[in-house]
C-alpha cells in the first residue's frame, strides 16, 4: 500500500523536507505544520521551506521555525503538501527536484502524480483532512498543536464547512480534532474573521466600486 511505502521512506530518511505550492492557502500552511510537528512526534526532524506565507496563520503552532530557504543541497526525502503540480511550487521547487524520494500527498483533481510514492484523494475536501486519516494509520497522536494546524486547513478549503466536498467525515474527523482542546472558535476567528489593515482598505475600494445592475438583481 501507498501509505506503507511512505512511512517506510519516512523512517529511513535522515533529512526530509516539507513543501507546499506557491502564494499558501490555510490548507497548503496548516498541513505542511501539521506534517511537521507529526514527524516530530516520530522521532524525525524536516525543514519547512515555504518563502512567504500569509501573517494570519502566524498563530498556528510550528510557524515561527518556517524557513525562506535551505543550504541541503539534496534531501533523502521530499514531501509535498496540497501542491497539484511541481509548477505550482515555482522558485522552491529545486528542493524537490533534487530530493533522492518524493512523496506527493493532495485532494486536487488535477494532481500530475509527480511523486514517486502518490497519496491522492480528489474526494476530500481538504488536504488537512487527508492528513488526519494519514496520522492515524501511522499511528500517530493528534496533539492540540497538531490538531489546530489541521482544523485551520480543513476550515479554509471548507469555507467554513460551507462547500458542496463537505461530507460526514468531515465531521467525524473535525469532531476527533475538537477532543484534543482545541478552542475552534479562536481558530475560525483567527482564519476567517481577523483582517489587516491592507485587507480592509481593500474591501473598502471594492465596496465603494460595487454597482447593482438589473433592478438590484445582480
Amino acid at each position: 500500500m501507498t501509505l506503507d511505502n511512505i512511512l517506510k521512506e519516512i523512517k529511513k530518511a535522515d533529512s526530509i523536507v516539507l513543501l507546499g505550492h506557491e502564494n499558501p492557502d490555510g490548507d497548503a500552511v496548516g498541513s505542511c505544520l501539521a506534517m511537521k510537528l507529526a514527524l516530530e512526534k516520530m522521532g524525525k526532524k524536516a525543514d519547512l521551506i515555504m518563502p512567504e506565507y500569509p501573517k494570519g496563520f502566524e498563530f498556528l503552532p510550528g510557524a515561527g521555525e518556517i524557513i525562506k530557504d535551505s543550504d541541503v543541497e539534496s534531501y533523502d526525502l521530499a514531501i509535498t503538501l496540497d501542491c497539484a503540480t511541481t509548477k505550482l511550487m515555482s522558485s522552491f521547487s529545486q528542493y524537490f527536484e533534487k530530493a533522492k524520494t518524493k512523496v506527493v500527498i493532495d485532494h486536487h483533481g488535477m494532481n500530475t502524480m509527480y511523486g514517486d510514492y502518490n497519496f491522492v484523494d480528489q474526494d476530500a475536501p481538504a488536504c488537512a483532512q487527508l492528513l488526519a486519516m494519514i496520522f492515524n494509520y501511522f499511528k500517530v497522536e493528534i496533539t492540540q498543536e497538531i490538531a489546530t494546524c489541521l482544523l485551520a486547513g480543513i476550515i479554509t478549503d471548507t469555507n467554513g464547512f460551507r462547500n458542496d466536498s463537505v461530507t460526514s467525515e468531515t465531521f467525524r474527523i473535525t469532531a476527533e480534532l475538537y477532543d484534543t482542546g482545541i478552542n475552534m472558535s479562536k481558530i475560525y476567528q483567527r482564519v476567517f474573521c481577523d483582517k489587516s489593515k491592507v485587507q480592509f482598505e481593500l474591501q473598502k475600494l471594492a465596496y465603494n466600486r460595487m454597482e447593482f445592475l438589473e433592478d438590484g438583481k445582480i
